[in-house]
């Protein structure tokens, strides 16, 4: 029988690989992301997959915009992955790899694939 991690068991990882104290805005925005990644970690039916990462890294580039001092970025991120027992290069490459897939469609060409699979099938 495997132990499912608590929401503290996370938070008190995080603060152990980061052990600087957040700005109090920046925080909240931490421990929220936090809080809902950990709970999809331990949901049975949630599988990991590259749109997911590329969704937490753009939510946490965006949220951590601007932020002081700039070099603590990255130790935030590195604990956020950590502290859920994930690699965060994985996470980076992961969403840099759809990202640089999806600038290779057009909207011209996303139409007509659509509408390519809306046309009837015909079958031997």
């Amino acid at each position: 029988m495997s132990t499912v991690r608590t929401v503290s068991d996370t938070k008190r990882a995080f603060y152990t690989l980061h052990t600087r104290p957040i700005n109090s805005i920046y925080r909240r925005v931490v421990d929220e992301l936090m809080v809902e990644m950990h709970l999809l970690s331990v949901n049975a039916d949630f599988s990991y997959n590259p749109i997911y990462r590329l969704g937490v890294v753009t939510a946490f580039d965006r949220f951590m915009q601007g932020y002081r001092p700039e070099e603590d970025i990255n130790s935030i991120f590195n604990a956020l992955c950590q502290a859920l027992q994930e690699d965060p290069q994985q996470y980076r490459q992961e969403a840099e790899q759809i990202r640089s897939e999806a600038t290779a469609y057009t909207v011209q060409r996303l139409f007509w694939q659509s509408l390519s699979s809306l046309a009837p099938q015909t079958h031997l």
